[in-house]
C-alpha cells in the first residue's frame, strides 16, 4: 500500500529549527507575504494589513514546500520531537521514566522519537549501508558506528518479514501506516488498507516486547529497547490524520469504496502522497497532501511544551481495555479526524501521470492547524499512558 515517507519533494526546512526566528525565515516569510499580495493584486482583492498576513503566515508554513528541497517524514521530525517530549513530561518521576531511561541509556525520549524514521537511511539494495549521513539534523544523535549498526541489524530483520507483493516498500516502513478508506467510521482488521504489518499491529507488537513477551509475527523487535525506539515513533504515526485514513480515486478523481469492489492498487493514493496540492490564492502548487499534514508550525514544535499544553495532554483519556487494544481505539480516532477534516470537502482532478491534485484554501489551512495541536497532543498523552501501563 501506500509509502508514508515523502521522499525528496519539497517539504519546509525552516520548521526544523528550534525557537529563534533566523534570517531564512525571514526570508521565505517574505516570499510568501510577496506572493499573496501578487495574487491578491490580481484578483482585485482589497490587500490586507501587514499584520493580517504575518498573522496567517504559518498556517501557510507548507507554501514554501514549492521552493525548498528538504524531504518530509511523518509529522516530520519536528512533531515526533513533540510528542516525546510531552510524553516526558507525562512520565516524569514515575516508574516508567526510570524504566525508559535505562533503555534509552542517555537518549531523551524526544530523540529517540524520530529514530524509526532515521532508520529509513539503511538501504537493503546497498547491503544494509546507512546512505544519508549528515542529511538529517535530526539523525545526527545516531549517527555513530554503534547507532548505525543499531539501525541497520533492526532494518535487516524487518526488511522482508511481511508479506509484500514485488511493487511493496521494505516491511519497516510500512509499520508506520495503515490506509483505511474514509468511508469507515472505525478501524478494524481486515478492511481494505489494514495489514498485520500496519501501525496498529505494529504498536500493539511492540508493547507486548516491553512487556517482556516474544515479539509476534511479522515483527522482529529484538529487545525492549528497540521496542520502545520503535513505539515511541509510531505512536506520533498513528495521530497523522493521513497515516491511518485513506481516499481511495478513480482516474477521474472520483471517490471509490475500495471495501465494495475488488482490490484495485490503480485507486490508491498512498496517504495523499499521491495527491498534488495547488494553493487557491497563487494557483501554484506547494507540496502533496500529505506533506502539508506533516508539517507543522513552530508553534507546536517541542520548545513550545510548557506547563499549559502538559495540562492539557494529562487531561487526554485513556482508551479502555488492555493497553494491546488501544492503538486500534486511537487509530479509530484519527480516522475520524482525516474523513471529518483532513478529506473533507475536497475535490480531486483526473489522474495524470499516477497522480492526482486538489485545491487548498487558506480555510483549509486554517481549519488543519487545531487538529494538528489535537492529535500532537493525544500522541504524547497516549504515549505516557502506555509506558506507564508496560511499568506501573
Amino acid at each position: 500500500m501506500g509509502i508514508k515517507d515523502s521522499g525528496s519533494s519539497g517539504t519546509l526546512s525552516v520548521i526544523r529549527v528550534t525557537g529563534c526566528v533566523t534570517q531564512y525565515e525571514d526570508e521565505r516569510q517574505q516570499q510568501v507575504l510577496l506572493i499573496m499580495r501578487q495574487a491578491r493584486s490580481k484578483a482585485g482583492a482589497e490587500e490586507p494589513p501587514m499584520n493580517a498576513l504575518l498573522t496567517r503566515f504559518q498556517t501557510l508554513l507548507a507554501l514554501v514546500a514549492a521552493v525548498s528541497t528538504t524531504s518530509a517524514w511523518s509529522w516530520g521530525a519536528d512533531g515526533h520531537h513533540t510528542v516525546g517530549a510531552l510524553a516526558a513530561q507525562l512520565i516524569q518521576g514515575t516508574n516508567a521514566q526510570t524504566q525508559a531511561s535505562a533503555l534509552l541509556n542517555g537518549l531523551s525520549l524526544a530523540d529517540a522519537a524520530v529514530w524509526a524514521d532515521c532508520a529509513k537511511g539503511i538501504d537493503p539494495d546497498k547491503d544494509y549501508t546507512y546512505t544519508v549521513p549528515n542529511r538529517y539534523p535530526e539523525c545526527k544523535v545516531f549517527e555513530t558506528p554503534e547507532g548505525i549498526a543499531e539501525m541497520s541489524d533492526y532494518v535487516r530483520r524487518n526488511d522482508t518479514n511481511c508479506r509484500r507483493l514485488p511493487k511493496d516498500e521494505s516491511c519497516h516502513k510500512q509499520y508506520h501506516y495503515t490506509d483505511v478508506a474514509v468511508q469507515r467510521d472505525h478501524y478494524q482488521p481486515g478492511l481494505a488498507g489494514t495489514r498485520d504489518s500496519d501501525v496498529v499491529a505494529a504498536v500493539a507488537a511492540a508493547t507486548r516486547v516491553l512487556r517482556g513477551e516474544p515479539s509476534p509475527a511479522p515483527f522482529s523487535f529484538k529487545s525492549p529497547r528497540e521496542a520502545l525506539l520503535v513505539l515511541a515513533h509510531l505512536v506520533g504515526d498513528i495521530h497523522q490524520p493521513l497515516h491511518v485514513g485513506a481516499v481511495y480515486l478513480d482516474a477521474f478523481g472520483k471517490p471509490v469504496d475500495p471495501d465494495a469492489q475488488p482490490e484495485d492498487p490503480a485507486t490508491e493514493t498512498r496517504g495523499g502522497n499521491s495527491i498534488g496540492a495547488i494553493f487557491v490564492p497563487t494557483n501554484r502548487r506547494i507540496a502533496n497532501l500529505h506533506q502539508t499534514w506533516d508539517d507543522i508550525p513552530l508553534a507546536l514544535n517541542a520548545t513550545a511544551v510548557d506547563a499549559a499544553w502538559s495540562k492539557q495532554a494529562r487531561a487526554v483519556p485513556k482508551a479502555a481495555g488492555p493497553a494491546t487494544d488501544w492503538p486500534a481505539a486511537w487509530a479509530t480516532g484519527t480516522l475520524k479526524q482525516a474523513s471529518q477534516v483532513a478529506y473533507q470537502g475536497l475535490a480531486y482532478g483526473e489522474q495524470k501521470a499516477g497522480a492526482w491534485s486538489t485545491p487548498l484554501t487558506t480555510r483549509y489551512y486554517d481549519a488543519m492547524q487545531p487538529v494538528k495541536k489535537k492529535q500532537l497532543t493525544a500522541a504524547g498523552a497516549h504515549l505516557a499512558q502506555l509506558l506507564r501501563a508496560v511499568w506501573p
